[in-house]
């Protein structure tokens, strides 16, 4: 975590400042002297983005930050990543092939090709459905759940619902009737 600010000459009462507070802030001070061969995949991602979040930048790039983990250890990673977001106003760009973490964006580029073939919202860009399906993309579980329900005669709402808002939509909507 102090290698960055190590190689910035960042003086050393304020090296060990910023590593505490990024251990923090990715929930890992309990394992600051534990060696980097020791950590789940998870935890050397935290450890990472810990490293990066010490250096205090405006912009975070990330390339792939959850391909090699397991669901859980996505989740968590995701969520530090927007709570670091939310508590630093940083900017976060994320490259990623995993559709749900796409689906948690502010806002979404999809490439083909190299090229930028279409911006816009979560809700902009999965309302596309099959055309992003066409590019070879997956759809968010939401968006296939709605697809099977409207093929089965079930009224869905328009625009994108994530989880939580397909969740709500079928406690209110569907189920309590």
């Amino acid at each position: 975590v102090a290698f960055g600010l190590e190689n910035q000459g960042i003086e050393r009462s304020e090296m060990q400042h910023r590593v505490q507070d990024a251990l923090e802030k990715v929930k890992m001070q309990e394992f600051a002297t534990r060696e980097p061969a020791r950590l789940s995949g998870g935890q050397k991602q935290r450890v990472a983005i810990a490293g990066v979040v010490a250096l205090r930048p405006d912009i975070i790039i990330l390339d792939e930050a959850t391909s090699m983990l397991d669901p859980e250890g996505r989740d968590d990673v995701i969520s530090t990543i927007h709570k670091i977001k939310e508590e630093s106003d940083l900017t976060v760009i994320s490259i990623t092939h995993d559709i749900d973490e796409a689906a948690s964006a502010n806002r979404i580029l999809v490439m083909r090709d190299g090229e930028l073939y279409q911006e816009g919202t979560p809700d902009e860009i999965f309302s596309a459905g099959p055309e992003l399906v066409s590019l070879g993309l997956d759809l968010p579980f939401p968006e296939k759940l709605k697809a099977a329900l409207n093929a089965r005669g079930i009224q869905v709402p328009k625009g994108y619902l994530d989880e939580e808002g397909m969740m709500d939509w079928l406690w209110t909507s569907v189920l309590k009737k």
